[in-house]
């Protein structure tokens, strides 16, 4: 699999996509970028990139996928990933609020952006960026805006100085590309089960994937 660690970008999904128009991306990659100059989410809004405050990544991955299909399911599936591995490399317990946010304590922790790229009808690759607020860093958004958290404040000192983010991201990579397996699979029991483990409470099992019964919840 390629990796490209880049300095400073305008947004690694944006790099993602031109390094598949030029060939330079053969199969499956993954980018990460010291800061992003135009980092964003879900319907365009800004996601705010401080130089080495944050793992800005984006996933290049070839799942099969029905065009026309639900794209949302892969940004569910980001998103366990993402719990899983703030869990496992940082012991934070994280909760997703749909569709694409990581929340901690009610701040918001974690973002998602799934893009598809289509040529000749088919999906030709699918990109998968995620930005997680690491270090304190000036982050301004309007009042309106839910406050943002980041792992320096939420882990304790000696914890977050043993940190090991190469070995975090290579994680959630793999963790990412996991999960876009059992889609590509229709093992969409298994990804719900999940989704309603890690859901905030007060998003009812309602939110659940379309023609996929809901389990029973694990959280109350």
């Amino acid at each position: 699999m390629q990796a490209f660690y880049l300095d400073t970008v305008d947004s690694t999904n944006d790099v993602g996509r031109s390094m598949l128009r030029e060939g330079k991306i053969h199969d499956a990659a993954y980018i990460v970028a010291r800061r992003q100059t135009a980092g964003r989410g879900h319907r365009g809004r800004t996601w705010l990139s401080p130089l080495d405050a944050g793992i800005y990544l984006t996933v290049v991955d070839r799942p099969y996928w029905e065009v026309g299909g639900e794209l949302h399911i892969f940004t569910r599936a980001a998103a366990i990933a993402c719990v899983e591995t703030l869990f496992n490399h940082a012991q934070v317990q994280a909760r997703l609020k749909p569709i694409n946010d990581i929340y901690v304590e009610g701040c918001k922790l974690a973002g998602i952006l799934t893009e598809a790229v289509i040529e000749q009808g088919a999906l030709h690759a699918l990109i998968t960026g995620v930005g997680i607020n690491v270090r304190k860093a000036d982050r301004p958004l309007p009042p309106d805006h839910v406050r943002p958290v980041c792992l320096e404040e939420l882990m304790s000192e000696k914890a977050f100085a043993a940190l090991d983010l190469y070995a975090m991201v290579n994680d959630l990579v793999q963790r990412i590309r996991h999960w876009n397996a059992m889609v590509s699979q229709g093992d969409l029991r298994v990804l719900e089960t999940e989704w309603q483990r890690y859901a905030l409470s007060d998003y009812p099992p309602n939110t659940s994937l379309p023609g996929v019964p809901v389990p029973p919840s694990s959280h109350s």
